[in-house]
């Protein structure tokens, strides 16, 4: 998939994408067994209750973050040398917010989880622990894209997702089926995986160790647009499910997880692109390469996106209850309705890192802004009036918005066509083709090696 091909190393970096799309391939494999074998588990009801549990934590703790994993790809991508000098000021900056901003949610979370028994709440406030186990692991080793060391980036990724896998098929083997303890143990998952990556990160970036806080500005310069887009995105995002925790039934909420979780089918293969076209593009000088590579990008990812939604839309009425088991039929409606809207935010994914890598983290802002407010007037109608297949149509109107804008942000600071950003030409497809072709021939010949 060459949507690098005007940049210098534009063999390593296909080599990126193809590295990236595969790890995301397993990751969604690994994340979709976690997912049919905790619903299988745990049931619609204690599916629910585990969202309800790790659901405001996680979205606590990307706010808490403040758009320093974005300042750090940036800033690396640009300057190398002292990786390990920004990593460490960042740490420390986002160690000091995350304990800051739990202390309200402390307060905050049996509010925000009225509807849930005290026990969960509890389980809930103990899961806030998320935050800090995201600065200590999370943090550093994404800083290994921005140094543009994917195929240690990629790897590092999986464990996290390898350990739930491994939680949950101990669970299962024991019949195990309390989802308090299950979440406990998904943070005992993330030190264990956690602690090797950190070594392994801070090890292999160069500079410093030694803190330097004249960078802690342009970080936030560059950061704090980052995070405060994080608000609405995480509105048009997590507000469905926030709003069904706190209105609807812990079953309703089961149901709605599933849908959510059948409709990511599409975000491996554009999220990978997004992942190497942030940092190439903020380490391109030459203009017109940027454009060139962003044309490409956004047009493949469109290609991409309505391919594969089209095929696992087709599947969806057969797979849910074939794979989840029948009592998550009812999820069937709002998967139909999501894996549109899921193809859409995969594209906004692609366009948004291409923002953030021509330095126009505002504009993100912009679209997520304009977003969040139709999901905030939307989602409490069409979810009284229609339950969450309501919430799945407000998601889906929410994320096409969102697209919209940043094609037009997009096409106002390059000066690209509309046309030219989302309609792929023929070119796009005679190289899709090609590049398919050849990863084939690479595939069957180490698998003759």
């Amino acid at each position: 998939m060459p949507i690098f091909m005007n940049i210098e190393s534009k063999n390593n970096s296909n080599i990126d994408v193809i590295v990236t799309i595969v790890t995301n391939i397993t990751i969604t494999l690994v994340g979709v067994a976690t997912g049919i074998i905790a619903a299988r588990l745990l049931g619609p009801s204690g599916e629910g209750q585990l969202a309800a549990i790790q659901t405001w934590p996680l979205v606590i703790s990307t706010l808490a973050m403040l758009g320093l994993p974005e300042s750090l790809v940036y800033f690396i991508s640009k300057n190398p040398a002292i990786g390990r000098q920004f990593t460490v000021t960042a740490m420390i900056l986002a160690v000091i917010s995350v304990i800051t901003v739990n202390t309200f949610a402390w307060f905050a979370l049996p509010f925000l989880l009225s509807s849930q028994s005290i026990a969960t709440i509890n389980a809930a406030r103990f899961f806030l622990l998320i935050g800090i186990l995201y600065v200590m692991f999370g943090l550093p080793h994404g800083t290994l894209r921005g140094a543009q060391l994917f195929r240690s980036w990629n790897t590092i990724r999986i464990l996290p997702g390898l350990a739930w896998l491994s939680i949950l098929l101990i669970s299962a083997i024991a019949h195990y089926r309390e989802p308090i303890p299950l979440s406990k143990w998904f943070l005992a998952g993330t030190v264990v995986t956690g602690l090797p990556s950190l070594i392994y990160t801070l090890k292999t970036l160069k500079g410093s160790f030694r803190p330097d806080f004249t960078k802690i500005k342009p970080m936030l310069n560059f950061g704090l647009p980052s995070v405060t887009a994080t608000i609405p995105q995480t509105i048009n995002l997590r507000f469905d499910q926030i709003l069904i925790i706190a209105l609807l039934p812990p079953k309703d909420l089961g149901f709605y997880v599933v849908a959510v979780a059948w409709s990511g089918g599409i975000a491996p293969l554009l999220s990978a692109i997004g992942s190497v076209l942030f940092p190439k593009i903020s380490a391109e000088l030459n203009l017109e390469h940027k454009i060139s590579t962003m044309k490409r990008a956004l047009q493949s990812s469109t290609l991409i996106s309505i391919t594969i939604a089209a095929v696992i839309t087709a599947v969806t009425p057969v797979c849910i209850p074939l794979i989840f088991g029948n009592q998550f039929s009812p999820s069937i409606p709002s998967a139909l309705i999501l894996v549109p809207a899921g193809a859409i935010l995969a594209w906004v994914g692609v366009a948004e890192e291409g923002l953030r890598g021509i330095g126009k983290p505002k504009f993100v802002l912009l679209a997520e802004i304009f977003a969040a407010i139709t999901t905030i007037t939307l989602l409490p109608i069409f979810l009284h009036l229609f339950g969450i297949f309501g919430a799945a149509i407000a998601s889906l109107i929410a994320y096409f918005l969102t697209a919209l804008i940043c094609s037009l942000s997009i096409s106002k600071s390059l000066n690209i066509p509309l046309s030219n950003i989302v309609v792929p030409n023929k070119n796009t497809f005679k190289i899709l083709i090609a590049e398919s072709k050849s990863f084939t021939k690479r595939l069957s010949k180490n698998k003759i090696k």
